[in-house]
């Protein structure tokens, strides 16, 4: 019998872990995930233990090698992406310094204020302002408030560059990721000596830089007794999930638009060239040769998340009692609200936010709370107002395309077809959900194109990706939609100087 020649991808997000292994036509072989928390010390910070991570991987890979009546025969690498941003400190010991402060911490306000005499200067570089989400400023706020700590920094990795590291003894990074630090020329491809020196970091304690598809290194023996993975597979470089997601859903070409439900959410375009924006976030794409202009809002499937942690403990107790997924009620409990839920308006803002306001104290909230409002009305809330801010993002991409029409959607959130709905109808845009769009996923194609399984990028794409639903928005919907999210909007305005109030208490 012929071994299957199989692919394997590893992401970390901000909430969990999810491993995929696919064959060379995209069918999932095995898929395993594995939630880890974050620290949540203080309003606005965010961060995590490292070393989750290395136990998140160990757990999914060993699981996902047991589904699999053959193990890991046949297969032929393995890619590994993240969140970025995220910053791991290190001594020259290779300990772990501290805590890893997270993409969504918003700690470092303070220093972005001081970054804004420098702002024309770092944008110029970096193609992007100054703002929490970026390692510049969450290093500067260590070496203002832990300079014990800022001097002890031997190595610095990424999310997926320290799992990938563990995995294979290597230390580097790749292109996408480099950007995502606010320290990296993207047009010389290399990193910025002057941004650096807005620190006080040497660039000699910043990684190597490669191509995302790059193989960098092989698995090690002790990991392989560990894991189960092969001794000496190659593992690529990998990329920040989000491109790995934006490539999992086929977007290879200028002008596609993905729309991103996961901790996070993005509506993200495919473009050529560069086009950096005040207001947008522009990386070089895993796809070689092409660029994605990002826009984002802190809190999406998180706020979900939120609502469940917070206001479904008892349902979730039951639905992990019989093995059922407490989302699916609160899906339905969701269906249940009428659209607009009643005159209930959330703002998922509870981790500041990103675009288009990029206010770090803004604060989340439900607004127009009636006696009439039920549990059903805040979960419903909740997916619209989540809506409204991705509805928010797509505003700031009309500057660089008038194309709506090829819009596809992703991440997890993007399993509640009632979600994916709501999207459709506030943007008044059909938008396709592939069957498998999720990081590991496209982790697993870029693999592939590493390791020589497909040509490139796009017959990666076009063999593996397929599409699974299509959501069509009913005009009266949009309509009514339309009304609301200018409320949505008033509601911002009103709330910004209460929110600066709240932050100086």
């Amino acid at each position: 019998m012929t071994t299957m020649e199989k692919l394997f991808g590893v992401d970390f997000g901000t909430g969990g872990c999810k491993a995929t292994v696919i064959n060379l036509d995209g069918v999932v072989l095995a898929s395993a995930s594995n939630e880890y928390p974050s620290i949540y010390e203080k309003p606005g910070y965010s961060e995590q233990d490292p070393a989750l991570w290395i136990e998140a991987f160990i757990d999914t890979v060993t699981r996902c090698k047991e589904q699999m009546d053959d193990g890991f025969d046949g297969l032929l690498g393995l890619a590994v992406s993240a969140s970025t941003h995220n910053a791991v400190l290190v001594d020259k010991n290779k300990e772990v310094i501290r805590p890893c402060i997270m993409w969504n911490d918003q700690r470092s306000s303070e220093e972005c204020k001081a970054l804004e005499e420098h702002s024309e200067m770092i944008f110029d570089i970096a193609m992007a302002m100054p703002t929490p989400t970026w390692t510049l400023p969450q290093l500067m706020w260590v070496k203002n408030n832990e300079p014990e700590n800022f001097e002890k920094i031997s190595e610095i990795y990424f999310t997926k560059d320290y799992v990938r590291s563990w995995v294979t003894g290597d230390y580097c990074t790749d292109i996408v990721d480099a950007q995502g630090s606010l320290l990296f020329d993207a047009r010389k491809k290399e990193w910025s000596k002057e941004l650096c020196d807005l620190i006080g970091l040497s660039l000699e304690k910043l990684p190597p830089i490669r191509n995302s598809k790059e193989i960098t290194g092989y698995v090690k023996e002790e990991v392989a007794k560990i894991t189960g993975l092969p001794v000496g597979l190659p593992v690529i470089a990998g990329c920040s999930d989000t491109a790995a997601e934006d490539f999992s859903a086929g977007a290879v070409r200028e002008g596609q638009i993905i729309v991103k439900l996961a901790t996070a959410g993005n509506v993200n375009l495919v473009v050529n060239e560069a086009n950096p924006h005040k207001k947008s976030f522009t990386y070089p794409y895993s796809v070689e040769g092409k660029w994605y202009t990002v826009t984002a809002t802190n809190t999406c499937a998180q706020a979900n998340r939120w609502l469940r942690d917070a206001l479904y403990e008892t349902e979730k107790e039951i639905a992990d009692e019989k093995g059922e997924d407490v989302y699916l009620q609160m899906n339905e409990d969701a269906m249940k609200a009428p659209l607009g839920s009643d005159g209930l308006f959330f703002h998922p803002y509870l981790l500041g936010e990103r675009c288009p306001y990029f206010n770090p104290h803004a604060r989340a909230g439900f607004f127009g709370v009636s006696m009439i409002h039920k549990k059903a009305h805040f979960a419903r809330a909740v997916l619209e107002g989540v809506a409204y801010s991705l509805y928010d993002c797509l505003q700031v991409l009309k500057n660089f395309t008038e194309n709506m029409e090829d819009i596809v959607i992703i991440g997890g959130g993007a399993k509640s077809p009632l979600w994916c709905q709501i999207v459709s109808d506030v943007f008044g845009l059909t938008v396709k959900a592939p069957e498998n769009a999720e990081s590991s996923f496209g982790g697993a194609l870029l693999l592939g194109v590493g390791v020589g399984a497909f040509k490139d990028e796009e017959e990666a794409a076009n063999r593996c990706v397929r599409m699974k639903n299509v959501y069509e928005p009913n005009p009266k919907n949009h309509e009514e939609y339309a009304k609301r999210f200018e409320i949505y909007k008033d509601i911002v305005k009103a709330s910004e100087p209460i929110w600066e109030k709240i932050a100086a208490l």
